[in-house]
């Protein structure tokens, strides 16, 4: 067999497997069939930066018309929908978005930055990127594994001084008050104080209109990846309103980050655009709902889910022990072999170890309500709590998944009248598309 026979087994191997599945990862996503396409696009391969905007002239003229759709689709609608004036593509990901952020607003080497400790749900990466980038980090104070000590906050930042406070709530259930908690810091502030809030798990409910978008709450910037709550695909994007503040993350990210990949932008457009005229406001409005009653029917089933007494969660994410007999990663083992992929991940802040941190996020955007999750929540118990044998759990989910597809975004038509103008312009794609059609030719 040779190597490239081999290669496309194990991508046949893998297209099969998620067919056949439901991923509970809070992290991922689903692109939508048409979002992909931009993907199979020449675009792909050009670089776009826009020179001709900033010098007058074009170094790279190879991406001047697809670079159209960032500068004349998407940053108007982002600016419409994240609620800013100014909007950053540079990010390719999460942690670059993070990155550029932490660079552009903590301030000389040695200046006091303050974000969520791990143990709370803070990114496990942001204390390692400050501390390259020279940074002193200070671990924002918390009364319990959920809330913030307003009163030790208002201490730190008065005592402390620092040049930037960074939310960066990844593992949460119960996303911060942010409004309270900025004016804390803003009354407490004795020096100018940069506050951004890392929004990467909750853009979709933010665009949604399901929380609340932190500019109107005081901060200076916000943003992050844009392939969680939303669907879209792996890259990220950085609002504010204030002038300097986009010219400070405009340059800094000019000098930090090089081509930032066209073909996801214009998958992003796509995105955005199904998102705003195919329901995006319902399908985060869903989200939430699915989560709680996921939450409950896990808990019924016999599960310990976390966050009862607050109502389980208030976003995508639903957390829960691993039963006592199993090892947790092992536990995510045998959910995988059966078609459920979880994330393991530790430590979980409401029990400080491994547990399973699982999202509804994709199965929502692959259309399933309360119903389908109650049935999903049946299979967990199948196999975590009743050891029926992976095979059968896995046929039961394999049909399950067989009647849902992503939904919330354009469906055959559109999808069909689309595949048509590319595989008609674009030589390659024609080829790719429709082999047999283009040796006729």
């Amino acid at each position: 067999m040779s190597q490239i026979d081999r290669l496309f087994d194990i991508l046949v191997e893998h297209e099969g497997k998620f067919n056949r599945s439901f991923s509970f990862i809070p992290s991922e996503n689903i692109l939508s069939p048409l979002a992909r396409l931009a993907f199979l696009s020449d675009g792909f391969s050009r670089y776009f930066f826009d020179e001709k905007q900033m010098s007058g002239r074009w170094s790279f003229e190879g991406g001047s018309i697809i670079g159209r759709i960032q500068r004349e689709i998407l940053v108007p609608l982002f600016r419409r929908v994240g609620r800013a004036e100014h909007v950053n593509l540079h990010p390719v990901s999460g942690l670059t978005g993070m990155t550029l952020a932490l660079a552009a607003f903590g301030g000389a080497p040695g200046s006091r930055v303050i974000s969520i400790p791990v143990a709370n749900g803070g990114h496990p990466d942001t204390r390692y990127v400050s501390e390259k980038l020279g940074y002193r980090v200070l671990d924002m104070p918390f009364t319990d594994w959920a809330h913030v000590d307003l009163d030790a906050l208002r201490r730190m930042v008065r005592r402390k001084r620092p040049s930037l406070v960074y939310f960066d709530h990844a593992t949460v259930l119960f996303p911060l008050d942010i409004e309270v908690l900025i004016r804390t810091i803003r009354e407490a502030a004795r020096a100018p104080v940069h506050i951004h809030v890392d929004t990467s798990h909750l853009n979709g409910l933010v665009w949604g209109g399901q929380l609340p978008n932190p500019l109107d709450c005081g901060a200076d910037s916000y943003g992050g990846s844009t392939h969680k709550t939303f669907p879209g695909p792996h890259k990220a994007v950085l609002f504010t309103n204030d002038e300097v503040v986009a010219d400070r993350l405009a340059q800094t990210a000019v000098n930090m980050i090089s081509h930032h990949h066209i073909a996801s932008v214009v998958a992003l457009a796509i995105t955005l655009v199904e998102f705003v005229e195919c329901g995006g406001e319902r399908y985060a409005a869903r989200i939430r709902r699915n989560a709680k009653a996921f939450a409950k029917a896990l808990e019924e089933r016999g599960f310990d889910v976390q966050g009862k007494a607050w109502g389980f969660t208030d976003d995508h994410q639903v957390w829960m022990a691993t039963p006592a007999a199993l090892d947790t990663f092992q536990a995510a083992s045998r959910l995988f072999q059966a078609g459920l992929v979880v994330n393991p991940y530790s430590p979980l802040p409401s029990l400080g170890g491994p547990g399973l941190r699982l999202g509804v996020n994709e199965p929502t955007r692959l259309g399933l309500g309360a119903e389908d999750l109650e049935t999903l929540a049946d299979r967990f118990a199948d196999l975590l709590l009743a050891g029926r044998p992976v095979s059968e759990v896995a046929h039961s989910v394999a049909e399950q998944r067989r009647l849902h597809r992503p939904e919330f975004c354009f469906q055959d038509e559109v999808f069909e009248a689309k595949l048509v103008e590319l595989s008609a312009v674009f030589e390659d794609c024609r080829r790719l598309i429709h082999p047999a059609k283009a040796r006729a030719d």
